[in-house]
Formats: structure tokens, C-alpha cells, sequence
């Protein structure tokens, strides 16, 4: 994974490269998650690897999330991948063994994957079968949890 880590865009590079309805977009996302108050001490993984594309509106809620990770956190590097070129990893690490995005994987300094997201966090897999609830998520009113979920992930 450490290769494909290489490979990757820095997160700010990335979100830069998205039009500027997109960037519209992450930032009202990342203001949501910036509203959400926990402890950020201790980071213990500091390489993420994201597989994202701009259309995805799963995608653009995680990296709003991510971008206030960052921020905090000068040492977190964040490389984002593109969904077409990396199917079969993307299939691999899914739940039901479809290429979904947006898959994050947690990397530890060897580029061993530690933990992941795989398309919505866990916490609210069951919650957002709900279309209203999606809804939700993707406008970035359920930004608590994946929040929480990353920093369990990273620290």
C-alpha cells in the first residue's frame, strides 16, 4: 500500500483540483465538521490513503471531515487515489465485494492498513438505509460520527 500511498494526490492538492461548485460543496461540509468538539491528542496513524472522485457525495462529505483532521493534525498526510484505476483494491476492501467508494484505509508506517472506512463509517451503516437519513449524512447533518470514527481510526 505504501506504493499506492506514493501515488497519491496530498488532500489539498486534490480538493484544489475540483471546480469550484465542488469546493463550494467541501467547504460548507468541512465548516459542519469543524463544529464537532473532541480531543485531538495523540495521533498514533499518520497516513491515510483515500480512493474519491468529486461526483460521489459520500466522497466529498469524508474529505470535509478530513480536511479539519489535517489541519489539526500538521503530521496526518492524506493521499486521495481515483476510483477507475484501483477497482480491484477498492473491490477487496469492501463490504459485499463491489468497487465502492469512498474507501479510506488507515496506514501505519510501513503502509500496513490498520483500519478503514468503506463507503459510510460503520456506526451509521444500518441508520442511512434510510434515504431521509442519507440525505442527511450527505449534507453533512451526521457529521459526529464519522468524525468519531475517525479519530478512533487514527488515535
Amino acid at each position: 500500500m505504501e506504493q499506492l500511498f506514493q501515488k497519491g494526490k496530498p488532500l489539498k492538492d486534490y480538493l484544489q483540483s475540483g471546480d469550484k461548485g465542488i469546493q463550494e460543496k467541501v467547504k460548507r461540509l468541512y465548516e459542519r465538521a469543524q463544529k464537532v468538539e473532541f480531543q485531538q491528542e495523540g495521533l498514533k496513524m499518520k497516513k491515510i490513503l483515500l480512493f474519491s472522485e468529486f461526483w460521489c457525495p459520500d466522497c466529498l462529505v469524508l474529505s470535509g471531515a478530513l480536511k479539519v483532521f489535517k489541519e489539526n493534525n500538521p503530521a496526518l498526510e492524506v493521499r486521495v487515489l481515483p476510483r477507475d484505476d484501483y477497482l480491484p483494491i477498492l473491490s477487496e476492501h469492501s463490504i459485499d465485494g463491489k468497487a465502492r467508494i469512498p474507501l479510506l484505509l488507515v496506514l501505519d508506517e510501513k503502509g500496513q492498513i490498520q483500519g478503514k472506512i468503506s463507503e459510510v463509517p460503520s456506526s451509521l451503516r444500518e441508520k442511512i438505509k434510510d434515504k431521509n437519513q442519507h440525505r442527511d449524512y450527505r449534507a453533512g447533518k451526521l457529521m459526529e460520527p464519522l468524525m468519531e470514527e475517525l479519530k478512533t481510526l487514527l488515535y
